[in-house]
């Protein structure tokens, strides 16, 4: 019923099953638990503050020139840029998101 009400985004059968159990078992959430694997390294604290730093001494850094100063991968530097300062690139320079240099500056 639930493939026919959903389409090909519906649950199969053995994964419906697997959820009724666990929640039969107990289980509250619907949200995916915490797994283990390797931890960023990349997007600490540090290099966070590294970026924001250079950031803020010159907003027209290139993503690659970010990533060779500090020494992480281009992705890590964007994702530091997108979700840990909200900033994002407008005529080649980075601006927060919101465009409220206060929110940046703390």
């Amino acid at each position: 019923m639930l493939q026919k009400a959903f389409g090909e985004q519906a649950l199969s059968k053995t994964q419906t099953y697997e959820w009724f159990k666990m929640f039969k078992e107990g289980r509250e959430s619907v949200e995916d638990e915490e797994r283990s694997g390797r931890p960023s390294t990349s997007t600490d604290e540090q290099h966070v503050n590294a970026i924001k730093e250079l950031v803020l001494k010159n907003c027209r850094l290139a993503v690659r020139d970010l990533a060779g100063l500090v020494g992480i991968s281009e992705g890590s530097v964007k994702t530091i840029l997108r979700d840990h300062l909200c900033l994002k690139k407008v005529k080649s320079r980075l601006v927060p998101k919101t465009l409220n240099h206060a929110s940046f500056s703390s």
